[in-house]
């Protein structure tokens, strides 16, 4: 396991397998990953974003802009590039809630340098091309804050403590959130894969469907039985989704190679 700013390593990838990157929702720590790396093979690569959380939890400074956390996020993971011999050669983003937003920009920071992002999965998450329409969340006092969050998205796995002990790092993402403008002209040059917690009511079929409007490549759109939390409520079928669309994504690549049409 390899600790650095901004990203924790659990492990490395076997020569030509993905390394897949999750971006966790707003206010978590790295533990919400939870099982997710004893259910995906150990012949995949697997790293977590870790924010700088503040307040009781360590003591960073959370970014409360999109722009800025992408920017950290996209150094710190090519920094952990460069410390392996051999380098993350597949990086698949894997975002839910607030962490699909951030795996988008991440991914749009690292479009055009010598690592880009082999594929984008993402979940819980209106496409960034429509406007944040609802009402603002991270100035709301805390007891309503925590109602409101319960009301739309149900209750996180780490539930009220995370909302107390990690109201300052909560606050900094739904800022972030809230505060967001999409500003870029060109479509991201990357695939992205879109699953549909259907048990999810934050977020509406159209949203999902709305995130062809922010990429140039095919998108895939793929139900899953899971609510907003769905890397703690269903890892293995989660897992079973992102190994389904990494496969599909090499087999792309591969014919691609041969000269058929991708």
């Amino acid at each position: 396991m390899t600790r650095m700013q901004w990203v924790l390593q659990v492990r490395g990838a076997a020569s030509g397998q993905p390394t897949f990157v999750f971006f966790p929702h707003a206010g978590a720590t790295p533990f919400s990953i939870g099982r997710l790396p004893s259910v995906l093979p150990q012949s995949a690569g697997i790293v977590v974003i870790a924010l700088p959380r503040g307040g009781d939890l360590d003591e960073g400074t959370p970014p409360r802009s999109v722009t800025d956390a992408a920017r950290g996020v996209a150094e710190a993971i090519t920094a952990l590039h460069h410390t392996h011999a051999t380098g993350m050669t597949r990086l698949v983003f894997v975002g839910n809630s607030y962490g699909a937003l951030l795996a988008y920009e991440t991914a749009r920071c690292l479009a055009h340098t010598t690592l880009p992002v082999e594929r984008l999965i993402v979940s819980g998450f209106r496409s960034p091309a429509l406007p944040m329409a609802d009402s603002p969340l991270y100035r709301l006092p805390l007891s309503q804050l925590s109602a409101e969050l319960a009301a739309r998205f149900g209750l996180a796995p780490d539930g009220g403590a995370m909302w107390a002990e990690g109201e300052v790092a909560l606050r900094a993402d739904l800022c972030a959130c809230d505060t967001y403008h999409h500003r870029h002209d060109q479509p991201l040059p990357v695939p992205i894969d879109v699953l549909h917690l259907t048990k999810d009511t934050s977020v509406s079929a159209d949203e999902l469907q709305a995130w062809r409007a922010v990429t140039q490549l095919p998108l895939r759109l793929m139900s899953c039985p899971a609510g907003h939390f769905p890397w703690a409520e269903c890892p293995d079928v989660i897992a079973t989704a992102l190994l389904q669309l990494a496969v599909a994504r090499q087999a792309n690549l591969i014919s691609s190679s041969n000269g058929n049409r991708f």
